[in-house]
């Protein structure tokens, strides 16, 4: 089926499914996908049911986040739910730390490819940052996700001044040596924040980074998702794939989202940056509405999706765009 689009003319081609709120790091910059900490979860049957009616409207990419997804006991339940209904792409977002002994498992129930948190090389760092001393397991679960055959493998690096920014060299040998993507990615918040002390202390833009990432680049790329640039460039004779998520102000990144998000409430969100427009779709399924109806709640959750920077943001990019399709 061809993809519903919204009012822009944007396709929705991918869900986010946030299927819990928990989670065993306590990275402060965590944007737990917009919503608040709490307990409520749907059930498998519920998630299969919203996953079904978003495939009937052409999403076929779907990635699970949380929170920590590999804390719910029922997640190879879920994804293997979920692949009864989707051919294309699904993915997760994890910490990694259960990845040594979960891999394998979450492989086979049809997990495509993992996004694994790293967000400093260096223990005293990483536990800054996450609250954990956990460095050497996510190594493991990097290596375990490698033995499972997941591919594309991305490790997540939510840059930070002050504080990791002069790590990005040693991620990206860690890209080179592992054979994995490192996805740098800009630290945000909503416009209403910009002047916090938060964002002013960490924020840092990754323009320099992209500055010389293109003077050494073999070969460039653009993700046909939020049109993020990703670079390959050679580190001691190996190949390091770096992709760039730079949200703030760029037009261009909400002009090619493709995405919807599903709470661990059973809400609808058309945009991570935005709290004042959900729509209810969990009420329905826990009513035994008809496929119509659910169909109709997902219509309109997608008609209230708009680009949150807009186009006196965009950032004009000249160079020649090679589309490629992982989100």
């Amino acid at each position: 089926m061809y993809p519903i689009r919204d009012s822009y003319g944007r396709p929705v081609t991918s869900m986010r499914i946030q299927v819990n709120t928990t989670c065993n790091f306590k990275c402060f910059f965590c944007h737990m996908e917009g919503t608040g900490v709490h307990s409520e979860t749907l059930s498998p049957e519920e998630i299969e049911r919203v996953v079904e009616v978003a495939a009937r409207h052409g999403v076929n990419k779907i990635k699970f986040t949380g929170g920590e997804p590999t804390l719910r006991r029922d997640i190879l339940d879920i994804i293997k739910r979920t692949r009864k209904h989707i051919s294309g792409n699904i993915s997760m977002t994890t910490n990694g730390i259960r990845l040594p002994a979960l891999a394998q498992k979450l492989r086979e129930a049809g997990l495509d490819r993992v996004n694994i948190s790293m967000h400093s090389i260096d223990r005293e760092g990483f536990q800054f940052i996450t609250g954990v001393d956990a460095i050497d397991k996510v190594v493991n679960g990097i290596r375990a996700a490698k033995s499972a055959g997941f591919n594309p493998i991305k490790l997540n690096f939510v840059v930070l001044k002050d504080v990791n920014i002069d790590q990005i060299p040693r991620m990206i040998e860690l890209s080179s040596n592992e054979g994995v993507i490192l996805q740098l990615i800009e630290f945000e918040t909503v416009r209403e924040n910009e002047n916090s002390e938060e964002y002013l202390k960490y924020h840092v833009s990754l323009d320099s980074i992209e500055t010389y990432l293109k003077g050494n680049a073999e070969k460039i790329e653009y993700n046909s998702l939020h049109l993020r640039p990703r670079y390959t460039i050679d580190i001691n004779g190996k190949k390091a794939v770096v992709e760039l998520v730079k949200p703030m102000h760029n037009y261009e990144f909400c002009k090619h989202c493709t995405r919807i998000r599903l709470t661990s409430t059973g809400a609808l969100k058309p945009c991570l940056m935005r709290d004042d427009n959900y729509t209810d779709i969990i009420s329905g399924i826990r009513s035994n509405s008809d496929n119509d109806l659910l169909d109709n709640i997902f219509r309109k959750a997608v008609m209230k999706r708009e680009p949150y920077w807009k186009e006196e943001d965009e950032l004009k990019n000249s160079d020649k765009v090679l589309w490629i399709n992982q989100g």
